[in-house]
């Protein structure tokens, strides 16, 4: 039998079995070619599903699901979603584009408003998903669009939070939105309904005519506040109206609540900040401060060097401090422990405390970034005629005995040789650009109460600045921000982009490695990712396993020759 028989009846066996294929929902891509579409979905499906069939405009938002596998069940997760939706006339309304890396089921939110102009009817939803391992694979899904067959307000404000001056009156803009199926009239804001925050009133009056608003109209106006003390509260507004269909029923809705800000009379003189400091030797930032309020408020001053082990500040200085009323001068100290430059972050929070808990709405001082130069210990700052003398005199017998003990010079060289500084020679590597496994440096070396350090990542960070990288990227899991033992420190890594953090149910490992691929970097992680090495053969290549002992890190030699730099592309799944 020839090979092009062979190779018919094979083509006509797969065609049999692939279409015996359940795909209610998964479809090629209309943009595809017609050609194989059962074959090519045997490598890949795509589910999109609605949280319902039916939702009602002006009321409910719209979940819609997605899942995208390969035949296996196991999850694709670089993928690239793009959705929309289109009315009954065929006319689009919302699109959307996602860039998914996860292993799970993952959704997406409609909200209400974008319903808002829309007849009832049937609504399209229309799905197409991708990966550099798959085709385009196609998901339709179909709902119901109802609409409120009375009329119903909702009162939103673009602002919000609102900051607002005291004694004096602020504008705070209002959008109010006939979201039902009728008329509305006799539309009225009337009282809070809801008040929450700390103790404190404001004036407050209604700039808002009686309206009529027909279907789907908004409209936007302001409410006036007059605050006459510090306060952070949040308010829900009653409105009332009637509609025309029923104008003897007055009806009752609440808005969203407006969070209300207003900032206590207390400032800040003066505050400075030394550029040197010695190790060994107090570090002290000094500030003032004037509390013109007729209570006792609380602040937090903070203060910390980009690395942590170059200056230990009090372990109390993120605790909050009563500052009572008038001037105030205070100061925060820190002992140096490492020579070197450092940037200092600096800063001071002003504590808001509400009925339930205690927030930080406010920075009294933004953080302040600089820079310290920390020098040795100085123990010959003061220098006499006699030191210099001896000095010179011990430093010739020193050298003669030297000189003239070859043996004891051999002793010496070997102590040097196997000093902790040179136990541990200087590993390079062929690529330039290295991926940190965050979550697994925090958890290296946990602290005394079992939690993972934040300090294990700010270290692993400024000793691969040393080493022969470019870029250094550190991703982590969502989980490690509720696990580190210093949350507000892991928060100021992201803000200043030295971390990102992944969405929550984001594979971190699956994201780690392909990231390594697509910038051709080095990986430092202790993981082994065994369940990847299948398709990754190039791990033990990459990974850099390392060591973190007493705050300080060692980075050892990958587990096989590392790759030559010119055969980077060469590597595959």
């Amino acid at each position: 039998m020839s090979v092009a028989c062979v190779s018919i009846i094979f083509l006509i066996a797969m065609f049999v079995s692939s279409s015996s294929i359940q795909t209610p929902i998964a479809q090629k891509s209309q943009n595809e070619s017609e050609i194989t579409s059962f074959l090519d979905l045997e490598n890949s499906t795509f589910i999109c599903y609605l949280s319902t069939d039916n939702i009602t405009r002006g009321e409910n938002d719209l979940v819609i699901f997605f899942r995208f596998t390969y035949e296996d069940g196991s999850y694709i997760p670089d993928s690239d979603i793009y959705y929309n939706i289109s009315n009954s006339l065929d006319e689009k309304i919302y699109e959307n584009n996602l860039t998914v890396n996860t292993s799970q089921i993952f959704n997406d939110t409609v909200i209400w408003s974008t319903f808002n102009s829309q007849a009832a009817g049937n609504f399209t939803v229309t799905a197409v998903a991708n990966s550099t391992s798959t085709v385009l694979v196609t998901s339709i899904n179909y709902f119901e669009l109802a609409v409120l067959p009375f009329g119903k307000v909702r009162m939103s404000f673009p602002s919000n939070p609102a900051l607002l001056a005291r004694n004096q009156n602020n504008d705070v803009a209002c959008t109010i939105t006939n979201t039902g199926g009728t008329t509305i009239t006799n539309v009225t804001v009337t009282s809070e309904i809801h008040k929450t925050g700390t103790s404190g009133s404001v004036t407050r009056s209604h700039a808002i005519p009686e309206l009529t608003l027909e279907e789907g109209v908004q409209y936007h106006g302001y409410i006036s506040f007059f605050p006459d003390t510090y306060l952070y509260q949040k308010h829900s507004f009653s409105i009332t109206y009637r509609t025309i269909d029923e104008p003897e029923q007055e009806r009752t809705h609440l808005s969203d609540p407006l969070e209300i800000i207003v900032m206590p009379n207390i400032t800040i003189n003066e505050y400075e900040i030394p550029v040197n400091a010695t190790v060994g030797e107090t570090y002290r930032i000094t500030y003032s401060i004037t509390n013109y309020e007729g209570v006792n408020l609380n602040i937090r001053p903070y203060a910390r060097t980009q690395n942590s082990s170059y200056m230990l500040f009090d372990e109390n200085l993120e605790e909050s401090i009563e500052v009572g009323q008038g001037y105030h001068f205070y100061s925060i100290e820190g002992e140096p422990q490492i020579q070197g430059i450092q940037f200092l972050f600096y800063g001071i929070e002003l504590e808001w405390e509400t009925v339930s808990e205690t927030n930080w709405y406010s920075n009294l001082l933004p953080t302040v970034i600089t820079y310290i130069t920390i020098y040795p210990e100085d123990s010959s700052a003061n220098f006499f005629n006699p030191i210099v003398t001896y000095s010179l005199i011990f430093g010739a017998i020193g050298i003669g005995i030297l000189y003239f003990s070859r043996d004891m010079f051999k002793n010496i060289a070997k102590r040097v040789r196997g000093s902790p500084e040179r136990a541990f020679p200087e590993v390079t590597y062929p690529l330039n650009k290295v991926i940190l496994d965050g979550s697994n440096i925090a958890w290296e070396e946990k602290n005394n109460l079992d939690k993972p350090k934040i300090s294990n990542i700010e270290n692993m960070i400024n000793r691969l600045s040393k080493v022969n990288f470019n870029k250094i990227i550190t991703v982590a899991d969502a989980a490690l921000r509720y696990q580190i033992d210093n949350q507000k420190r892991l928060d100021k890594l992201v803000k200043e982009g030295a971390m990102k953090m992944l969405p929550a149910r984001v594979d971190g490992d699956k994201f780690i490695l392909r990231l390594a691929e697509e910038e051709k970097a080095m990986i430092v992680s202790n993981d082994m990712f065994k369940e990847f090495r299948e398709m990754k053969t190039w791990i033990d290549q990459r990974r850099i396993p390392y060591t973190i002992l007493e705050n300080e890190v060692y980075l050892h030699p990958t587990a096989v020759q590392p790759i030559e730099v010119e055969e980077e592309e060469g590597i595959s799944d």
